[in-house]
């Protein structure tokens, strides 16, 4: 693999980290404080995962790298859904990590498809 690729990689790992950092973030903002785009919550949530899961597969080449992340930020979509119930405005709703790892797995999928078509 070259420099560049290394280093693409490299970023596309970091920024994947970024967008599940902000995610939890916003996920544990009270309802009040939460900024919102305009959209209804599904589609945020549905944008938000499979933007994040798209950038993982830049970062993440191996299968059972990418594996373990799809797993991981599942997991963490339905942890974040449960501890919403103790944050003031917010509510745990199982719908909502289900669109999470929807569109997460959409993301990803779409990414890799990407991916292997370019080469």
């Amino acid at each position: 693999m070259s420099s560049d690729a290394i280093r693409f990689q490299r970023i596309a790992r970091y920024a994947t980290w970024f967008c599940v950092g902000i995610i939890i973030i916003l996920s544990l903002l009270p309802g009040s404080a939460r900024p919102h785009t305009g959209f209804a919550g599904k589609i945020e949530h549905m944008i938000a995962y499979a933007g994040t899961g798209a950038i993982a597969i830049a970062g993440y080449r191996l299968r059972q790298q990418r594996l373990m992340f799809w797993a991981s930020v599942v997991s963490l979509s339905f942890l974040l859904e449960f501890l919403q119930q103790y944050v003031p405005g917010r509510g745990a709703d199982i719908l909502d990590a289900i669109v999470s790892s929807a569109g997460l797995s959409l993301g990803m999928l779409l990414s890799g498809a990407f991916l292997a078509l370019i080469g």
